[in-house]
């Protein structure tokens, strides 16, 4: 078989190992001037090419960008580039659900993970989490063993399938590699926890026909509990001081009276028996603070053993494997247990001290201690396949790609509301037990007896799964020869069948709180790209795919660009691209689950039209709404149909004559997404409909509020197709490479300017603008975020500092009520980092990440620590070491 190997200039070098840029043109000319040149396949295109010609922005984070920071998760790297919005599942989310409990994904555009398709070695990756979930998991992949993660910042889906609305994310892996590498990297915060570990061991060599790699790593990262940063739950008052509130279901518990009153039972277990003191709640004086009971960061346990293996069959066939198993352990401490709610107790029963009949409305069972909430999941991933040449000089490749990855998860202990309330009902259970169905005094603290909490209390576990098998095979090469150029070509076809399940707890699923999902499809596919030379500066590139799904209509995609090489310095490029995403089967399948999801009732401290509304509808003018969530029902729609959309990138690249090793690059891109699956939030949802509950109906019927206390019991929140979604904006790229000193010097600047971020969630609706808003629920739009990166290298040494920034932003709940989280000032993070290599076998790295110890700051919408974990560090001011030793 032809063995090529890459020629690069220091040009294409530098592009390939600075960190994060997008990469300009680079003629034919300026890479090398000798014959034997290998094409290789940027992400974006199928075809292979001999330069980084590419009409689509591509960037690019390296081995040694990762090297450089205390990051160990591939997350982190991508949630932290100017690129990124939104809410993505991330390690310092205590609770992450709809992407699946423990995971971690990426949010390109701020358009949602699963409109980001993820691919490793240019292929797909099961879905992982706990059961039937939609997307990729990064924990699963280990940043020792990548080389480089290309971006492509454009819609994909015709050349790689469903999903690729916003972008591309592909994970490429070190597959050749000769001798024995060992990496030990360890960091500490200031405060001394969070501490991590992440440990490989990378072997490989040569054969006779081949390589082979075995990767090994292991990966510990710490709990930080958020009452080790925040004093409590906060809120501002007019006078500009905070407040500190508890939540609404306390100890003791509190319940609804006949005479429509709320009480609280007695608190301080030292004081009465069997809780008979009882008085007027107030949340100032009776509500639980939660704060110690929540991780600020959740730990996390990886083991990952990976092999690569490459055999020569004969001079035109090659055999390749990709083998990967990761098992990945969690867990967060959860607040005490509720358990129970709505539950009618007679005035008689012998342990009620109020003489009425009342409702329990909440009870936080600190008697039992706080439970955790434990994941456990295995992902095995294999590749199998052959590739090669024919003589006429095409390359072909047949693969087939199986994952399956299965989970566990649940809490150490949790409490059935059935039996809770059994306990409350005399005519079901017995003072002294003799039924074996104890009466329960739960009307104050610490009065429960050991009877009634063994037979409350049970081990919740629940499990799941996701599977995917695809036979792939591709073409490509070049076709003839045009005036300007040959005719190049890509085709291919693939068939995927994808299965997803979760079984739900069997308690869980007895007492109605989530349902089983279990769900499958098949899609075959097929796809042809062109690049065509139209003049010596002007080339074309085109692509259709057509996709049959199992469950809707098949859809064709296609993809037009242009690159024009308008003199040596300026290239102007262009793609306008159509694109899809199919539902996933846990937007098809999903049962109803019982989430409680942080929602803000507009009801409180309404004025004008919203007053108005909500007193029309019951709802007193003094409400204040009760605790910062609502039980909330989501779930699938059977009845969903394919999202589309189209998207438009133009840019220009600049390669300067003037200033020598100074490029740039522009891009404005346009996303629109028509019928697209969404979830309008319950915040969303209560406001639309009391600014106008005649227009916004459909958002009125999605709620229920308690006949007395008119506070929201149930939100019933399921994916539609809605009307329209719109993304817009500008990425700049800037570097310059400059001799200082004697060192090799390098700034990277990074840049995106969101212009448009709407929503429209029917048609005839208002339009939701998200630019320069942080949510409650859905991360920060802020207009402005970038990258700055200025580095040093020498033989030996290698030096960066780097600046994140998040421009400043308005709180999409912010108001007079609240003034200090109405809005965010800009924040700039600052990282350093200094590698030094001993001799050809050792290299020592330290640094220290958000060097000035910025705090997250106080939001209005926050959804965990005051803040949006999404968008914001929690940790403060972090140290790390990485030692790397090769022999």
């Amino acid at each position: 078989m032809k063995q090529l190997r890459k020629r690069l200039t220091p040009i294409a070098k530098s592009l390939l190992l600075s960190g994060f840029v997008a990469m300009p043109f680079l003629s034919l000319a300026e890479i090398t001037n000798e014959q034997d040149i290998e094409k290789i396949e940027v992400t974006g295109s199928r075809i292979k090419r001999a330069d980084m010609e590419s009409a689509s922005p591509v960037s690019v984070i390296t081995s040694t960008d990762i090297s450089m920071s205390g990051i160990s998760s591939v997350e982190n790297l991508l949630q932290e580039m100017s690129f990124s919005a939104g809410v993505a599942g991330n390690a310092s989310n205590a609770y992450w659900t709809s992407g699946g409990y423990g995971t971690a994904q990426v949010n390109l555009r701020g358009l949602g993970i699963k409109r980001t398709l993820v691919l490793f070695n240019g292929r797909r990756v099961v879905a992982g989490g706990t059961g039937a979930n939609s997307s990729v998991d990064l924990n699963m992949i280990p940043t020792s063993m990548i080389e480089r993660v290309e971006v492509l910042k454009d819609g994909a889906s015709a050349v790689y399938g469903a999903d690729a609305v916003a972008g591309v994310v592909n994970i490429i892996t070190k597959k050749e590699f000769e001798g024995a590498e060992f990496d030990i990297k360890a960091g500490i915060t200031d405060e001394n926890d969070g501490e991590s570990q992440d440990l490989s061991l990378t072997l490989g060599g040569n054969f006779d026909r081949g390589n082979a790699v075995l990767s090994l790593n292991y990966s510990n990262t710490e709990a930080v509990r958020q009452s080790d940063r925040i004093d409590c739950a906060k809120f501002g008052t007019e006078d500009g001081e905070f407040q500190c509130f508890g939540s609404g279901t306390t100890e003791g518990g509190r319940a609804l009276l006949a005479d429509g009153s709320q009480v609280q039972f007695n608190q301080n277990p030292d004081t009465n028996t069997y809780g008979n003191a009882y008085g007027p709640y107030s949340n100032a004086q009776h509500g639980f603070e939660w704060i110690p009971y929540l991780n600020a960061v959740s730990p996390m346990e990886r083991i990952n053993i990976s092999s690569f293996v490459n055999y020569e069959v004969s001079d035109s066939i090659n055999l390749f494997t990709e083998a990967m198993y990761t098992k990945r352990k969690g867990e967060q401490i959860v607040t005490p247990r509720n358990g129970f709610g709505g539950i009618q107790v007679d005035a008689d029963f012998m342990y009620n001290p109020t003489g009425q009949d009342l409702e329990f409305q909440r009870r936080r069972n600190t008697e039992l201690g706080a439970p955790y909430f434990f994941q456990e999941t295995d992902t095995v991933r294999i590749v199998l396949g052959l590739n090669g040449e024919l003589d006429n000089g095409w390359n072909w490749e047949v693969a087939y790609n199986y994952g399956r990855n299965t989970g566990t998860d649940g809490w150490t202990f949790d409490i059935d509301p059935d039996k809770a309330q059994q306990t409350l009902d005399d005519s079901t259970c017995t003072y002294d037990n003799t039924n074996g169905i104890p009466c329960g005094d739960w009307f104050g603290t610490n009065e429960l007896s050991q009877d009634v909490i063994d037979y409350v209390k049970y081990r919740r576990e629940g499990t799941g799964g996701n599977e995917m098998r695809s036979w792939t095979a591709n073409l490509s090469g070049e076709l003839f020869e045009l005036p300007a150029g040959t005719l190049a070509f890509a085709t291919g076809i693939e068939q995927r069948w994808e299965d997803g399940w979760r079984n739900p707890d069997s308690t869980v699923l007895a007492n109605g709180n989530e349902d089983p999902i279990s769900g499958s499809f098949d899609v075959s596919e097929a796809y042809i790209e062109i690049s065509a030379p139209i003049f010596e500066s002007l080339t074309a590139d085109a692509a259709i795919r057509y996709s049959d799904y199992s469950f809707t209509d098949a859809e064709t995609t296609h993809k037009i660009g242009l690159t024009w090489r308008v003199n040596e310095q300026f290239m102007v490029r262009g793609v306008q691209s159509s694109a899809f995403r199919a539902p996933v089967i846990t937007e098809l399948f999903g049962g109803t689950n019982g989430e409680n999801l942080r929602t803000i009732d507009p009801c409180e401290n309404a004025t004008g039209a919203i007053a108005a509304n909500c007193q029309s509808d019951g709802v007193p003018a003094n409400f204040v709404q009760d605790g910062t969530t609502i039980l909330t029902s989501v779930g699938g729609n059977p009845e969903l149909g394919a999202e589309t959309a189209d998207t438009v990138t133009v840019g220009v690249v600049w390669e300067a004559s003037i200033v020598d090793g100074l490029s740039a690059t522009v891009d404005y891109f346009d996303i629109e997404i028509d019928d697209s699956i969404t979830s309008v939030n319950g915040s969303d949802m209560l406001r639309l409909c009391y600014e106008d509950p005649n227009g916004n109906s459909q958002f009125c019927d999605s709620f229920t509020r308690h006949p007395v206390t008119k506070q929201v019991d149930q939100l019933n929140q399921r994916p539609v197709n809605a009307a329209v979604e719109k993304v817009s904006g500008i990425d700049v790229n800037v570097e310059y490479k400059f001799d200082l000193y004697g060192f090799d010097a390098k700034t990277i600047v990074d840049i995106t300017r969101l212009l448009d971020h709407e929503s429209t969630p029917f048609a005839g609706q208002p339009t939701i603008d998200k630019v320069g808003y942080i949510t409650e629920d859905q991360g920060s739009y802020t207009e402005w975020r970038g990258n700055f990166t200025f580095a040093l290298a020498s033989d030996d040494w290698h030096v960066s500092y780097s600046l994140r920034y998040i421009g400043s932003a308005d709180d999409v709940n912010g108001g007079d009520f609240d003034p200090l989280g109405k809005s965010v000032d800009a924040i700039t993070y600052s990282d350093v980092a200094a590698s030094y290599r001993f001799n050809d076998s050792l290299q020592l790295t330290v640094g220290v990440d958000n060097l000035f110890d910025e705090d997250a700051p106080y939001l209005t919408s926050w959804n965990d620590a005051n803040t949006d974990v999404m968008t914001y560090d929690l940790l403060g001011r972090r140290g790390f070491a990485r030692l790397n030793y090769k022999f």
